[in-house]
Protein backbone atom coordinates (compact mmCIF):
# COMPACT_ATOMS: atom_id res chain seq x y z
CA UNK A 1 0.00 0.00 0.00
CA UNK A 2 1.67 3.14 -0.77
CA UNK A 3 1.40 6.31 1.24
CA UNK A 4 -0.15 9.74 0.32
CA UNK A 5 -0.49 12.23 2.45
CA UNK A 6 -3.56 14.18 2.70
CA UNK A 7 -4.73 17.84 3.60
CA UNK A 8 -8.13 19.58 3.72
CA UNK A 9 -9.25 22.71 5.15
CA UNK A 10 -11.11 22.27 9.05
CA UNK A 11 -14.47 22.71 7.38
CA UNK A 12 -13.79 19.89 5.01
CA UNK A 13 -12.64 17.59 7.70
CA UNK A 14 -15.65 18.25 10.17
CA UNK A 15 -17.87 16.98 6.91
CA UNK A 16 -16.23 13.97 6.78
CA UNK A 17 -15.03 13.23 10.67
CA UNK A 18 -17.51 10.67 11.89
CA UNK A 19 -16.90 12.30 15.55
CA UNK A 20 -14.76 9.32 16.54
CA UNK A 21 -11.26 9.93 17.87
CA UNK A 22 -8.73 7.61 18.63
CA UNK A 23 -7.00 8.08 21.76
CA UNK A 24 -3.94 5.97 22.99
CA UNK A 25 -2.87 5.90 27.01
CA UNK A 26 0.13 4.30 27.88
CA UNK A 27 0.50 1.04 30.43
CA UNK A 28 3.01 -0.91 31.93
CA UNK A 29 2.56 -3.52 28.44
CA UNK A 30 2.97 -0.61 26.45
CA UNK A 31 6.45 -1.57 24.91
CA UNK A 32 6.81 -4.21 22.06
CA UNK A 33 7.30 -7.88 23.46
CA UNK A 34 10.74 -8.90 24.36
CA UNK A 35 12.22 -5.46 22.83
CA UNK A 36 15.52 -6.14 24.14
CA UNK A 37 16.28 -8.61 22.38
CA UNK A 38 14.46 -7.69 19.07
CA UNK A 39 16.82 -4.66 19.29
CA UNK A 40 20.04 -6.44 19.59
CA UNK A 41 19.31 -8.57 16.87
CA UNK A 42 18.65 -5.80 14.63
CA UNK A 43 21.68 -3.57 15.64
CA UNK A 44 23.68 -6.87 14.75
CA UNK A 45 22.23 -7.26 11.49
CA UNK A 46 22.28 -3.55 10.36
CA UNK A 47 26.34 -3.65 11.97
CA UNK A 48 27.27 -6.86 9.55
CA UNK A 49 25.39 -5.02 6.37
CA UNK A 50 27.35 -1.63 7.52
CA UNK A 51 30.90 -3.88 7.30
CA UNK A 52 29.88 -5.66 4.34
CA UNK A 53 29.12 -1.74 2.81
CA UNK A 54 32.57 -1.10 4.27
CA UNK A 55 34.45 -4.02 3.00
CA UNK A 56 33.21 -3.71 -0.56
CA UNK A 57 33.87 0.29 -0.63
CA UNK A 58 37.49 -0.05 0.91
CA UNK A 59 37.85 -3.28 -1.82
CA UNK A 60 36.81 -0.37 -4.58
CA UNK A 61 39.02 2.23 -2.95
CA UNK A 62 42.12 0.15 -2.98
CA UNK A 63 41.67 -1.10 -6.65
CA UNK A 64 40.99 2.43 -7.67
CA UNK A 65 44.01 3.71 -5.60
CA UNK A 66 45.89 0.97 -7.28
CA UNK A 67 45.49 1.94 -10.83
CA UNK A 68 46.15 5.42 -11.37
CA UNK A 69 44.04 7.48 -8.52
CA UNK A 70 44.79 10.75 -10.28
CA UNK A 71 42.61 9.99 -13.36
CA UNK A 72 40.16 12.83 -13.14
CA UNK A 73 37.76 11.30 -15.97
CA UNK A 74 38.05 7.30 -14.54
CA UNK A 75 36.90 9.47 -11.10
CA UNK A 76 34.29 10.79 -12.83
CA UNK A 77 32.96 8.19 -14.92
CA UNK A 78 32.95 6.14 -11.17
CA UNK A 79 30.93 8.54 -9.86
CA UNK A 80 28.93 8.47 -12.83
CA UNK A 81 28.00 5.01 -12.79
CA UNK A 82 27.84 4.88 -9.13
CA UNK A 83 24.50 6.94 -9.80
CA UNK A 84 23.45 4.57 -12.56
CA UNK A 85 23.42 1.67 -9.77
CA UNK A 86 21.40 3.97 -7.08
CA UNK A 87 18.62 4.91 -9.63
CA UNK A 88 18.60 1.06 -10.79
CA UNK A 89 18.10 0.20 -6.95
CA UNK A 90 15.66 2.81 -7.10
CA UNK A 91 13.67 1.23 -10.12
CA UNK A 92 13.63 -2.05 -8.71
CA UNK A 93 11.97 -0.85 -5.95
CA UNK A 94 9.28 0.69 -7.97
CA UNK A 95 9.11 -2.42 -10.15
CA UNK A 96 8.49 -4.77 -6.71
CA UNK A 97 5.93 -2.13 -5.26
CA UNK A 98 8.01 -1.20 -2.50
CA UNK A 99 7.72 1.95 -1.01
CA UNK A 100 10.61 4.47 -0.78
CA UNK A 101 10.47 8.25 -0.38
CA UNK A 102 13.26 8.92 -3.00
CA UNK A 103 11.91 7.15 -6.22
CA UNK A 104 8.08 8.35 -4.78
CA UNK A 105 9.33 12.28 -5.34
CA UNK A 106 10.98 11.45 -8.25
CA UNK A 107 8.64 9.38 -10.05
CA UNK A 108 6.18 12.10 -9.26
CA UNK A 109 7.86 15.48 -10.71
CA UNK A 110 5.61 15.56 -13.60
CA UNK A 111 2.27 16.16 -14.03
CA UNK A 112 1.98 12.70 -16.53
CA UNK A 113 4.24 10.78 -14.37
CA UNK A 114 3.83 7.28 -13.51
CA UNK A 115 6.88 4.99 -13.30
CA UNK A 116 4.58 1.58 -12.64
CA UNK A 117 2.74 2.46 -15.79
CA UNK A 118 6.30 2.32 -17.92
CA UNK A 119 7.77 -0.59 -16.09
CA UNK A 120 4.72 -2.69 -16.29
CA UNK A 121 3.93 -1.96 -20.12
CA UNK A 122 4.71 -4.65 -22.76
CA UNK A 123 8.24 -2.95 -23.79
CA UNK A 124 9.40 -3.02 -20.13
CA UNK A 125 10.87 -6.41 -21.14
CA UNK A 126 12.98 -8.23 -24.12
CA UNK A 127 10.66 -11.20 -25.20
CA UNK A 128 8.90 -10.65 -22.39
CA UNK A 129 11.69 -12.32 -20.02
CA UNK A 130 14.77 -9.78 -19.90
CA UNK A 131 13.78 -6.30 -18.52
CA UNK A 132 15.62 -3.16 -19.49
CA UNK A 133 15.80 -2.82 -15.31
CA UNK A 134 18.49 -6.07 -15.61
CA UNK A 135 19.88 -4.56 -18.58
CA UNK A 136 20.66 -1.60 -17.08
CA UNK A 137 22.06 -2.07 -13.67
CA UNK A 138 24.36 -5.03 -15.27
CA UNK A 139 25.34 -2.28 -17.34
CA UNK A 140 26.58 0.44 -14.83
CA UNK A 141 28.03 -2.67 -12.26
CA UNK A 142 30.11 -3.96 -15.13
CA UNK A 143 31.44 -0.19 -16.22
CA UNK A 144 31.60 0.10 -12.49
CA UNK A 145 34.05 -2.74 -11.96
CA UNK A 146 36.08 -2.28 -15.44
CA UNK A 147 36.38 1.39 -14.29
CA UNK A 148 37.76 0.18 -10.74
CA UNK A 149 39.44 -2.99 -11.68
CA UNK A 150 40.45 -3.24 -15.30
CA UNK A 151 40.54 0.37 -16.40
CA UNK A 152 42.48 -0.65 -19.79
CA UNK A 153 39.19 -1.60 -20.97
CA UNK A 154 37.48 1.68 -20.49
CA UNK A 155 37.71 2.05 -24.86
CA UNK A 156 36.04 -0.63 -25.12
CA UNK A 157 33.40 0.48 -22.44
CA UNK A 158 32.83 3.91 -24.19
CA UNK A 159 32.18 2.08 -27.63
CA UNK A 160 29.81 -0.46 -26.26
CA UNK A 161 27.89 3.07 -24.76
CA UNK A 162 28.00 4.70 -28.15
CA UNK A 163 26.17 2.16 -29.36
CA UNK A 164 23.89 2.18 -26.60
CA UNK A 165 22.85 5.75 -27.09
CA UNK A 166 20.07 5.11 -29.46
CA UNK A 167 18.31 3.87 -26.90
CA UNK A 168 17.40 6.70 -25.12
CA UNK A 169 15.68 8.34 -28.45
CA UNK A 170 13.35 5.07 -28.17
CA UNK A 171 12.54 4.94 -24.71
CA UNK A 172 11.78 9.09 -24.86
CA UNK A 173 9.55 7.97 -27.81
CA UNK A 174 7.75 5.03 -26.28
CA UNK A 175 7.12 6.71 -23.00
CA UNK A 176 5.72 10.24 -25.18
CA UNK A 177 3.77 8.16 -27.79
CA UNK A 178 2.48 4.60 -26.77
CA UNK A 179 2.33 4.93 -23.22
CA UNK A 180 1.41 8.64 -22.70
CA UNK A 181 2.95 8.70 -19.25
CA UNK A 182 6.67 9.49 -18.07
CA UNK A 183 9.31 7.76 -15.78
CA UNK A 184 11.62 10.20 -14.61
CA UNK A 185 13.62 7.45 -13.12
CA UNK A 186 13.66 5.67 -16.91
CA UNK A 187 14.68 9.39 -18.26
CA UNK A 188 17.21 9.79 -15.41
CA UNK A 189 18.71 6.50 -16.80
CA UNK A 190 19.24 7.67 -20.28
CA UNK A 191 20.72 11.04 -18.95
CA UNK A 192 23.41 9.54 -16.94
CA UNK A 193 23.92 7.31 -20.31
CA UNK A 194 24.49 10.61 -21.98
CA UNK A 195 26.60 11.66 -19.21
CA UNK A 196 28.53 8.55 -19.41
CA UNK A 197 29.44 9.58 -23.46
CA UNK A 198 30.19 13.05 -22.64
CA UNK A 199 32.97 11.61 -20.00
CA UNK A 200 34.53 8.90 -22.43
CA UNK A 201 34.75 11.60 -24.64
CA UNK A 202 36.12 14.74 -22.95
CA UNK A 203 38.36 12.04 -21.07
CA UNK A 204 39.88 10.39 -24.21
CA UNK A 205 38.36 6.88 -23.42
CA UNK A 206 36.88 7.08 -27.04
CA UNK A 207 39.27 4.81 -29.11
CA UNK A 208 38.86 3.12 -32.51
CA UNK A 209 42.51 2.17 -32.88
CA UNK A 210 43.78 -0.68 -31.35
CA UNK A 211 40.73 -2.84 -30.21
CA UNK A 212 41.36 -6.14 -30.18
CA UNK A 213 38.15 -8.83 -30.58
CA UNK A 214 39.27 -10.64 -27.58
CA UNK A 215 38.86 -8.06 -25.51
CA UNK A 216 35.29 -7.13 -26.68
CA UNK A 217 34.59 -10.36 -26.16
CA UNK A 218 35.91 -10.39 -22.32
CA UNK A 219 33.81 -7.14 -22.01
CA UNK A 220 30.58 -8.34 -23.27
CA UNK A 221 31.15 -11.60 -20.72
CA UNK A 222 31.57 -8.91 -18.41
CA UNK A 223 28.24 -7.54 -19.26
CA UNK A 224 26.35 -10.37 -19.28
CA UNK A 225 27.11 -12.25 -16.52
CA UNK A 226 25.71 -9.59 -13.92
CA UNK A 227 22.44 -8.99 -16.18
CA UNK A 228 22.05 -12.80 -16.46
CA UNK A 229 22.60 -12.75 -12.70
CA UNK A 230 19.98 -9.98 -11.98
CA UNK A 231 17.15 -11.26 -14.33
CA UNK A 232 17.58 -15.12 -12.44
CA UNK A 233 17.33 -12.90 -8.75
CA UNK A 234 14.79 -10.47 -9.73
CA UNK A 235 11.82 -13.18 -9.60
CA UNK A 236 12.64 -14.23 -6.08
CA UNK A 237 12.61 -11.17 -5.31
CA UNK A 238 9.27 -9.75 -6.42
CA UNK A 239 7.95 -13.57 -5.26
CA UNK A 240 9.71 -13.04 -1.50
CA UNK A 241 8.06 -9.72 -1.07
CA UNK A 242 5.03 -10.98 -2.91
CA UNK A 243 5.14 -13.59 0.22
CA UNK A 244 5.56 -11.50 2.10
CA UNK A 245 2.09 -8.95 1.84
CA UNK A 246 0.29 -12.03 1.07
CA UNK A 247 1.56 -13.09 4.73
CA UNK A 248 0.33 -9.44 6.36
CA UNK A 249 -2.87 -9.62 4.62
CA UNK A 250 -3.58 -12.82 5.49
CA UNK A 251 -2.49 -11.90 9.78
CA UNK A 252 -4.32 -8.62 9.53
CA UNK A 253 -7.43 -10.97 8.40
CA UNK A 254 -6.54 -13.64 11.39
CA UNK A 255 -6.24 -10.85 13.53
CA UNK A 256 -10.04 -9.79 13.42
CA UNK A 257 -11.94 -11.39 16.00
CA UNK A 258 -15.37 -11.62 13.97
CA UNK A 259 -13.52 -13.53 11.39
CA UNK A 260 -11.87 -15.59 13.85
CA UNK A 261 -15.00 -16.49 16.22
CA UNK A 262 -16.87 -17.27 12.87
CA UNK A 263 -14.20 -20.01 11.85
CA UNK A 264 -13.78 -20.92 15.46
CA UNK A 265 -17.56 -21.95 15.75
CA UNK A 266 -17.71 -24.43 12.70
CA UNK A 267 -14.70 -26.64 14.78
CA UNK A 268 -16.06 -29.07 17.31
CA UNK A 269 -16.87 -27.92 20.74
CA UNK A 270 -16.38 -29.52 23.93
CA UNK A 271 -17.67 -28.87 26.70
CA UNK A 272 -14.91 -27.05 29.35
CA UNK A 273 -14.60 -24.46 32.31
CA UNK A 274 -12.37 -23.17 34.54
CA UNK A 275 -13.80 -26.41 36.92
CA UNK A 276 -12.67 -28.53 34.48
CA UNK A 277 -9.11 -28.33 35.72
CA UNK A 278 -7.17 -26.46 38.30
CA UNK A 279 -4.26 -25.86 35.98
CA UNK A 280 -4.55 -22.67 35.17
CA UNK A 281 -1.81 -20.12 33.79
CA UNK A 282 -1.71 -16.60 32.51
CA UNK A 283 -4.90 -14.49 33.92
CA UNK A 284 -7.00 -16.08 35.75
CA UNK A 285 -10.00 -14.56 35.22
CA UNK A 286 -9.05 -13.70 31.33
CA UNK A 287 -11.87 -13.29 28.67
CA UNK A 288 -10.37 -15.76 26.90
CA UNK A 289 -9.63 -19.87 27.72
CA UNK A 290 -7.47 -21.91 26.29
CA UNK A 291 -7.77 -25.45 27.62
CA UNK A 292 -4.78 -27.66 26.59
CA UNK A 293 -4.53 -31.31 26.70
CA UNK A 294 -1.15 -32.18 26.89
CA UNK A 295 0.89 -35.19 27.82
CA UNK A 296 3.76 -34.74 30.04
CA UNK A 297 6.09 -36.92 27.93
CA UNK A 298 5.21 -35.37 25.07
CA UNK A 299 8.07 -33.75 22.94
CA UNK A 300 5.18 -31.72 20.66
CA UNK A 301 3.24 -31.01 24.60
CA UNK A 302 6.97 -29.70 25.37
CA UNK A 303 7.07 -27.40 22.69
CA UNK A 304 4.08 -26.53 23.12
CA UNK A 305 4.41 -25.18 26.57
CA UNK A 306 7.45 -23.56 25.56
CA UNK A 307 4.79 -21.53 23.15
CA UNK A 308 2.37 -20.59 25.72
CA UNK A 309 5.62 -19.48 27.62
CA UNK A 310 6.14 -16.66 25.23
CA UNK A 311 2.15 -16.04 24.50
CA UNK A 312 1.51 -15.27 28.15
CA UNK A 313 4.26 -12.66 27.87
CA UNK A 314 2.82 -10.62 24.99
CA UNK A 315 -0.80 -10.60 26.65
CA UNK A 316 -2.40 -10.51 29.05
CA UNK A 317 -6.16 -12.06 28.74
CA UNK A 318 -5.30 -15.38 28.32
CA UNK A 319 -6.33 -17.55 31.04
CA UNK A 320 -4.16 -20.71 29.67
CA UNK A 321 -5.57 -24.53 31.41
CA UNK A 322 -3.56 -27.76 31.35
CA UNK A 323 -5.37 -31.38 31.55
CA UNK A 324 -3.32 -33.85 31.39
CA UNK A 325 -2.89 -37.23 30.48
CA UNK A 326 -0.40 -40.04 29.39
CA UNK A 327 0.97 -42.92 27.39
CA UNK A 328 0.08 -45.69 29.73
CA UNK A 329 -1.54 -46.29 33.63
CA UNK A 330 2.56 -46.42 34.46
CA UNK A 331 3.14 -42.77 33.74
CA UNK A 332 0.16 -41.12 35.68
CA UNK A 333 2.61 -40.81 38.54
CA UNK A 334 3.98 -37.98 36.07
CA UNK A 335 0.38 -36.16 35.96
CA UNK A 336 -0.22 -36.13 39.88
CA UNK A 337 3.58 -35.03 40.21
CA UNK A 338 3.19 -31.73 37.87
CA UNK A 339 -0.43 -31.70 39.70
CA UNK A 340 1.48 -31.97 43.52
CA UNK A 341 4.22 -29.42 42.08
CA UNK A 342 0.70 -26.73 41.03
CA UNK A 343 -0.59 -26.90 44.46
CA UNK A 344 1.96 -27.10 47.23
CA UNK A 345 4.91 -24.42 45.37
CA UNK A 346 4.51 -20.84 45.12
CA UNK A 347 3.69 -19.37 41.30
CA UNK A 348 7.64 -18.58 40.31
CA UNK A 349 8.52 -22.04 41.84
CA UNK A 350 5.94 -24.07 39.87
CA UNK A 351 6.51 -22.29 36.56
CA UNK A 352 10.11 -23.37 36.74
CA UNK A 353 9.91 -26.42 37.43
CA UNK A 354 6.94 -26.65 35.07
CA UNK A 355 9.84 -25.24 32.19
CA UNK A 356 12.20 -28.07 33.79
CA UNK A 357 10.26 -30.36 33.10
CA UNK A 358 9.45 -30.01 29.89
CA UNK A 359 12.92 -29.11 28.84
CA UNK A 360 14.51 -32.59 29.54
CA UNK A 361 13.22 -33.59 33.23
CA UNK A 362 10.19 -36.02 31.49
CA UNK A 363 12.88 -37.95 30.13
CA UNK A 364 14.86 -38.38 33.84
CA UNK A 365 11.67 -38.35 35.88
CA UNK A 366 12.60 -40.82 38.60
CA UNK A 367 15.56 -38.36 39.97
CA UNK A 368 13.31 -35.41 38.78
CA UNK A 369 10.64 -36.79 41.56
CA UNK A 370 13.59 -36.75 43.71
CA UNK A 371 14.82 -33.57 43.39
CA UNK A 372 11.25 -31.65 44.03
CA UNK A 373 10.03 -34.29 46.57
CA UNK A 374 5.97 -33.80 47.15
CA UNK A 375 2.94 -35.84 48.52
CA UNK A 376 1.21 -37.21 45.29
CA UNK A 377 -1.65 -38.96 47.37
CA UNK A 378 -2.95 -35.70 48.60
CA UNK A 379 -6.45 -35.18 48.38
CA UNK A 380 -6.01 -32.44 46.36
CA UNK A 381 -4.06 -34.35 43.76
CA UNK A 382 -6.14 -37.20 43.72
CA UNK A 383 -9.17 -34.92 43.02
CA UNK A 384 -7.85 -33.28 40.52
CA UNK A 385 -6.53 -36.16 38.74
CA UNK A 386 -10.05 -37.40 39.11
CA UNK A 387 -11.43 -34.47 37.11
CA UNK A 388 -8.57 -35.30 34.53
CA UNK A 389 -9.58 -38.32 33.44
CA UNK A 390 -13.62 -37.55 33.88
CA UNK A 391 -13.70 -34.49 31.25
CA UNK A 392 -11.27 -37.08 29.04
CA UNK A 393 -13.82 -40.20 29.45
CA UNK A 394 -16.66 -37.26 28.40
CA UNK A 395 -14.99 -36.17 25.83
CA UNK A 396 -12.99 -39.05 24.02
CA UNK A 397 -10.69 -36.66 23.03
CA UNK A 398 -6.76 -38.36 23.48
CA UNK A 399 -4.19 -37.47 21.02
CA UNK A 400 -2.25 -34.64 22.74
CA UNK A 401 -1.43 -31.72 22.47
CA UNK A 402 -5.11 -30.83 21.30
CA UNK A 403 -5.96 -27.39 21.91
CA UNK A 404 -9.25 -25.99 22.59
CA UNK A 405 -10.62 -22.17 23.17
CA UNK A 406 -13.21 -21.19 25.08
CA UNK A 407 -14.30 -25.29 24.02
CA UNK A 408 -14.06 -25.04 20.72
CA UNK A 409 -10.93 -26.82 18.59
CA UNK A 410 -8.14 -24.13 17.28
CA UNK A 411 -8.80 -24.08 13.59
CA UNK A 412 -6.05 -25.60 11.15
CA UNK A 413 -5.26 -22.28 9.95
CA UNK A 414 -4.52 -20.63 12.86
CA UNK A 415 -1.33 -21.13 15.55
CA UNK A 416 -1.71 -20.49 19.17
CA UNK A 417 0.51 -17.29 18.43
CA UNK A 418 -2.74 -15.67 16.81
CA UNK A 419 -4.69 -15.67 19.84
CA UNK A 420 -2.62 -12.53 21.10
CA UNK A 421 -4.66 -10.78 18.64
CA UNK A 422 -8.04 -11.98 20.15
CA UNK A 423 -9.18 -10.32 23.48
CA UNK A 424 -13.32 -11.75 23.41
CA UNK A 425 -15.19 -14.23 21.37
Amino acid sequence: MERKDLKVNTDDFCKTWSGVALLVETSNLSIEPDYKEHKRNELFLSGQKLLLYFFICLLGILFFIRNNPYDMGRLLFTAVNLAGIYVGYLLVLKQMHIQGSYADKICSLFRKSDCNDVLESAAAKIGGVLGWIEIGIGYFLTNLFIAIAIPPLLPYVAVINIFALPYSFWSIWYQKVKVKQWCPLCLLVQVLVWIIFLVDAGSGFIRFSDLGITNFLIVGLLYMIPIFSINLLMPKLIESNRTSQIAQELNSIKANEDVFSAMLKQQPHYEVNRESSNILWGNLSGTVLVTILTNPHCNPCAKIHKRINVLLKQTNHLCVQYIFSSFSKELDDSNKFLMAIYFNRSDLDRKRIYDEWFEGGMFKREGFFERYEVNVKGNMVINEFGKHETWKEQTKLHATPTILVNGYVLPNNYKIEDLRYIKSI
